[in-house]
């Protein structure tokens, strides 16, 4: 099926070229009669008007701009092209100002629809590309594949070559114990100091896990801990709030910041002054040393600023 869609495209292509190359056949001969310029013919009104169009103004001005033979001239004028080389055609269609399907359609001779020919050829060159389009992803894969093969072969090769090394290296080492059991304790000790070395590390890498997971966690939870003080405080000042019931669900959050060694920027609604280090103004012009209301605390661990408050010159409205 891959095969065939193509060969449909190219058998369309060549079918229309062959009906074109036999109708300008049927059109190729030429004859030598000499025609009688002053005579009228069948075709001769159409011609007129049409060199009329063109401006040209008599029969032999119009044979000599065309540059057909008199037989030619003859014949057009009596309305058949069967005679006249697809040239002729050509440059007859050129000096009346008309294409070539225009020329032929005024003299009847049918002529094949380009556009349903075009149509069906692009159908068929879009099928091929499809076609094409799937050979190239499953190459593609197929070429994957292979590259993981090949990874795999590569990999098999120095597990075994490594698994070799280490047959051979533990060979060595029973020699080595079996010969001088003073070499294998000493082995023994290098091996009790490196467990030690990776128990400390492993104790150093699971207090830099810890350490990340916090800072994670605190990221997660950062618009809370900012916001919950802030709430806390409104309820405090308007004991009707519905959020009054909620308060207690997070009290558990100062303990888990104290567990973390976090410690707030400020208290909300408190008026401080401004320090730029600690605190972000919703206003630019805010100056440091100005006083300033917290609306939302931040935190710091040490002198390490977490997320600094967030303060305004006016306290907020309870």
């Amino acid at each position: 099926m891959m095969v065939e869609q193509p060969n449909l495209f190219w058998f369309g292509l060549v079918l229309w070229v062959s009906g074109s190359a036999f109708l300008l056949i049927l059109l190729s001969g030429r004859t030598a009669i000499k025609p009688d310029l002053t005579q009228q013919y069948e075709f001769d009104s159409v011609l007129s008007d049409r060199l009329h169009q063109v401006g040209i103004n008599s029969w032999l001005g119009f044979q000599r701009q065309a540059r057909l033979t008199p037989g030619g001239i003859k014949q057009i004028r009596q309305g058949s092209l069967a005679k006249l080389s697809f040239q002729e055609l050509d440059h007859l269609a050129q000096t009346l100002d008309w294409t070539l399907e225009e020329l032929l359609q005024t003299y009847g001779v049918p002529f094949p629809s380009l556009e349903k020919v075009f149509q069906e050829v692009a159908k068929l060159h879009q099928k091929g590309q499809a076609v094409d389009q799937e050979n190239l992803q499953l190459q593609t894969q197929l070429q994957a594949t292979q590259t993981q093969l090949e990874a795999a072969i590569v990999q098999t090769q120095q597990l075994q070559e490594r698994m070799t090394l280490l047959e051979g290296e533990m060979q060595r080492r029973e020699n080595l114990w079996q010969t001088n059991l003073e070499d294998a304790n000493n082995q023994v000790l290098q091996l009790q100091q490196q467990c030690r070395r990776l128990r400390t590390e492993a104790q150093q890498q699971a207090t830099i896990t810890t350490q990340e997971v916090i800072e994670s966690s605190f990221v997660v939870l950062q618009t809370l801990l900012m916001n919950f003080p802030t709430a806390r405080v409104m309820v405090a000042a308007k004991p009707n709030l519905p959020a009054r019931n909620f308060i207690p669900l997070f009290m558990p959050l100062d303990n888990l910041l104290q567990t973390w060694g976090y410690e707030p920027i400020g208290t909300a609604w408190d008026k401080v002054v401004f320090d730029p280090r600690l605190h972000q103004s919703d206003e630019p012009n805010v100056l440091e040393g100005e006083l300033v209301y917290v609306r939302f605390v931040g935190y710091r661990e040490g002198d390490r600023v977490l997320c600094p408050a967030k303060v305004s010159r006016t306290l907020p409205l309870p």
